[in-house]
């Protein structure tokens, strides 16, 4: 059966079609195969995170540690006052976080709630979301990250690094202004 609106030479027909119980498997299968071999391919959470903590800036703000909300957790992020050093997955996979760019490139989730930076890690370069969850054992809110999308991986990296005899500040700065200028 095939449904079409108007003709638009530009479109081609749209064709609705049933698909077989064998190729859902076929295609849950395929998924899970690729997610095996690019575990970066869907999101991935983060279970920890670590960070320099730099006690001096946090007191010029005005803040201490720990910090009573998600906006101040943001706003200290912004200032440099914490630094992510270290991201662990789900899985106990760890990435030492070699440079964090807190400036959104993005945002998503309902009504853009997750905000996307750029973090170079020793697992490659990601997009990394954060937003502030909500867990329903106690409704407490709290900062949940995770790996958004790997945008690249560590050789990929330094294949740029090389190529273009770059240094990782300009390589991120690069990236940074090609993301946002789309």
């Amino acid at each position: 059966m095939s449904i079409s609106h108007m003709y638009n030479p530009l479109m081609p027909e749209i064709v609705v079609r049933g698909t077989s119980r064998r190729e859902v498997i076929r295609d849950i299968e395929n998924a899970t195969s690729v997610s095996q071999e690019n575990k970066y391919a869907f999101q991935v959470s983060l279970k920890d995170l670590d960070f320099d903590i730099h006690e001096d800036r946090i007191k010029f703000m005005g803040l201490k540690v720990p910090f009573s909300s998600i906006d101040q957790a943001e706003q200290a992020l912004q200032f440099q006052a914490i630094i992510p050093t270290n991201f662990i997955e789900m899985d106990d996979t760890e990435h030492q976080v070699l440079l964090f760019d807190h400036r959104p490139v993005g945002f998503s989730g309902f009504m853009g709630c997750v905000t996307h930076s750029l973090a170079l890690t020793s697992k490659g370069l990601f997009e990394v979301g954060r937003y502030p969850g909500l867990k329903l054992s106690d409704a407490n809110h709290y900062w949940q990250w995770l790996l958004h999308r790997q945008l690249a991986t560590p050789e990929e990296v330094s294949d740029v690094l090389e190529s273009q005899n770059l240094t990782v500040d300009q390589y991120m700065e690069n990236t940074y202004q090609t993301i946002t200028n789309l």
